[in-house]
């Protein structure tokens, strides 16, 4: 088949990239400097995805030797608070090249107006930090736009190209700032659910704000459907203001969800009910219509109830890409200088349970590559 073929290769590929670019600290003039770099950290809010990529890094700074042990770090699978592997991070025992203040972490969500002001004066204070490591489309946004100096260094975004965090792949279009980009990564996922379903009407649900479109990689799914003669079907829907007006926005995404099923024969799910141990609840109208589920985060919701996903094989991949990173730029180099595309080895995950209610049966050939099966949708 020549989707395994292709994904036997591009793991082979990805392995040959991340041990010639092993880095040795040494190369990088990272000699024990009499004052560590002083690393700080910013997010949107608690995320899996930020909390996994982070501990990616965090295990490639180990492999490179700049942090000494990781035998204790506070991390398990879908964790989401960051803010615990920073804690760990900050014992001053852990790395002779870093230093992790305890201080140093960042979260955009419980920030009012003047509270980031405050924090740009801080970042943009060059002696205060010689690095900044920024997590989500938000903070990227946020740094890109306000921080001048002081490196930044952009993870875990929707589209950071489509944000205006980087200007393009080859140039992030300031000195200071570079984020990973990964331009191939929803339209692989999208190629690979279209070869599957051959779907003719495509769904797809979410904020009709230009952050809110750049979360659902919105173009790119318009150009896919486009390209393939889909008919796009979408609703939107409005990102909740504040605490008290979530019960309102789960309420209208739910209901948009409903609407949309008995329109479409697929759906792309990108923006999702913000507590995924009820999202099988909100994918009913789905699996009465027989309509395939599939998510753009990937695993963690086809473990709670869409059909399947293609999503990054483990954090590992993109910690070793970022660690390189990171230590060229505490060696001196140039953020804007450094290469930010990168692509993950792809990985299918699928829910066997979601796939009855549906009635579909995934081929021989299909089960043979998908690398990880819920048996049920776990509530």
């Amino acid at each position: 088949m020549n989707y395994m073929y292709r994904k036997i290769f591009s793991i082979i590929s990805i392995f040959l990239l991340i041990f010639s670019n092993t880095v040795n600290f040494a190369e990088q003039n990272l000699q024990v400097p009499k004052e560590k770099f002083k690393i700080a950290y910013l997010e949107n809010d608690p995320y899996f995805n930020y909390t996994g990529t982070f501990y990616g890094i965090i295990r490639g700074l180990y492999k490179d030797g700049i942090v000494n042990t990781i035998d204790d770090i506070p991390y398990s699978e879908g964790d989401d608070d960051s803010s615990e592997i920073w804690n760990y991070l900050s014992n001053p025992k852990i790395s002779d090249y870093l230093d992790f203040n305890k201080d140093a972490f960042y979260q955009l969500y419980n920030m009012n107006e003047k509270a980031q002001e405050e924090l740009i004066d801080t970042l943009n204070n060059t002696s205060k930090y010689d690095l900044v490591i920024v997590l989500g489309t938000r903070a990227g946004k946020f740094a890109s736009a306000n921080i001048n100096g002081t490196p930044i260094m952009v993870f875990s975004t929707s589209n950071a190209i489509g944000a205006g965090i980087t200007a393009s792949s080859e140039d992030s279009g300031k000195d200071n700032i570079w984020a990973h980009v990964d331009t191939k990564r929803y339209l692989r996922q999208l190629n690979v659910f279209y070869d599957l379903f051959k779907f003719k009407t495509l769904g797809i649900v979410f904020e009709n704000t230009e952050s809110g479109r750049v979360q659902a990689s919105y173009d790119l799914v318009k150009e896919f459907a486009k390209s393939n003669n889909v008919k796009l079907i979408e609703k939107h829907v409005s990102e909740p203001i504040n605490p008290e007006d979530q019960l309102r926005y789960d309420q209208e995404l739910k209901k948009a969800y409903k609407e949309i099923a008995n329109e479409v024969d697929a759906f792309y799910l990108t923006t999702g009910a913000r507590d995924t141990n009820v999202l099988y609840d909100y994918l009913e109208e789905f699996y009465n219509n027989k309509i395939p589920v599939f998510s753009q985060v990937g695993s963690r919701e086809v473990k709670k109830g869409a059909l399947m996903s293609v999503y990054r094989f483990n954090y590992d991949e993109i910690g070793y890409f970022g660690a390189d990173r990171i230590l060229k730029v505490l060696g001196g180099e140039l953020p804007r200088k450094l290469g930010q595309e990168f692509g993950e080895t792809p990985s299918i995950s699928i829910n066997i349970e979601v796939a009855k209610k549906i009635d579909y049966k995934p081929s021989l050939e299909l089960l043979l590559i998908i690398d990880t099966f819920y048996k049920t949708i776990i509530k």
